[in-house]
């Protein structure tokens, strides 16, 4: 978990991508397809399983990334990134665990102006992935948020 409480930029791509779990809120649903260019970066490896935009009054405040990698037992990754208040110091909540276990979570919240996250789970094959994600304006008047349970199971 990142503690320090400067913007994240845009991290020195290394070769990963992962997986990034899925938002959704207020205003509905809308699924979104992870391009590559926009996903890479984020500390993540492996293939774009799952993702979901945060919508609020039909405007995308943020996606959600969920990646798989078949490396260490499987590896499930996710990161929460900021769209409406990119660029803009807001509260941002990602977390991941194995559904049903009820122990091993792994989260990322605080402070931040572009993403929350990377958060993964390692020995993941034969297991469902559930999380939490949410949002905040800046001015914390509102919030949008999700919960997904048993996604990306294998």
């Amino acid at each position: 978990m990142r503690t320090d409480l400067r913007p994240r930029t845009k991290r020195v791509r290394q070769g990963v991508v992962s997986v990034a779990a899925a938002v959704a809120v207020i205003g509905g649903i809308n699924f979104a397809l992870a391009p590559s260019a926009s996903a890479s970066g984020y500390g993540c490896s492996g293939s774009v399983v799952y993702s979901k935009n945060l919508m609020v009054e039909g405007k995308a405040w943020s996606t959600a990334y969920l990646y798989y990698s078949s490396a260490n037992g499987g590896t499930n990754c996710a990161v929460l990134v900021a769209k409406k208040w990119a660029g803009t110091r807001h509260f941002m909540h990602i977390s991941i665990q194995l559904s049903g276990v009820g122990s091993g979570l792994k989260k990322d919240e605080g402070q931040f102006t572009s993403y929350a996250g990377p958060v993964t789970l390692t020995h993941t094959n034969g297991h469902c992935i559930s999380g939490t994600m949410w949002e905040n304006s800046p001015d914390d008047n509102n919030q949008a948020g999700d919960a997904i349970n048993k996604v990306a199971c294998g």
